[in-house]
């Protein structure tokens, strides 16, 4: 099974448990079942940054893959880290089974996560998702400045 297969079998597990678990228990299900995931992602990060010494934002690249995403690098150093994804394989799979609320909180909400465990001093913006409609997902991390 490819990376990308089991990313497509990942998430559409995900998208049926998510309309399960919101059908049952309601919307609040999910919103708990999102902030347990923030806290497990964010001490990954956490643990990642402690491990490989590193908490920049240029590290941050590593979220990207070419099984999953098709992006354009703006900028990589440092200080920040810029990238359009115009195609992602998450937002696809959720779409194609009518539930990107789901994705959204189970996957796109994760990237707050790992910028608050990986290194709190830095800040991020997605002004644009491909799962909320949007034509890409446009991520920002910037190191904030001393102020």
């Amino acid at each position: 099974m490819s990376g990308a297969d089991r990313i497509i079998c990942r998430d559409t597990l995900l998208a049926f448990m998510g309309h399960i678990l919101v059908s049952q228990y309601g919307e609040e299900a999910l919103e708990v079942l999102m902030k347990w995931n923030h806290e497990r992602i964010k001490q990954r990060w956490r643990e990642i940054a402690e491990s490989t010494g590193r908490n920049d934002p240029e590290y941050l690249f590593c979220l990207f893959s070419k099984e999953a995403h098709e992006f354009e690098v703006i900028r990589k150093d440092k200080e920040a880290l810029e990238v359009k994804v115009t195609r992602c394989l998450h937002a696809e799979t959720f779409k194609k089974l009518n539930a990107t609320h789901i994705g959204q909180k189970l996957i796109c909400s994760g990237d707050e996560a790992v910028t608050e465990g990986f290194n709190p001093k830095i800040k991020f913006k997605r002004p644009k998702l491909l799962m909320a409609g949007d034509d890409c997902c446009h991520f920002i991390w910037e190191l904030k400045k001393n102020e």
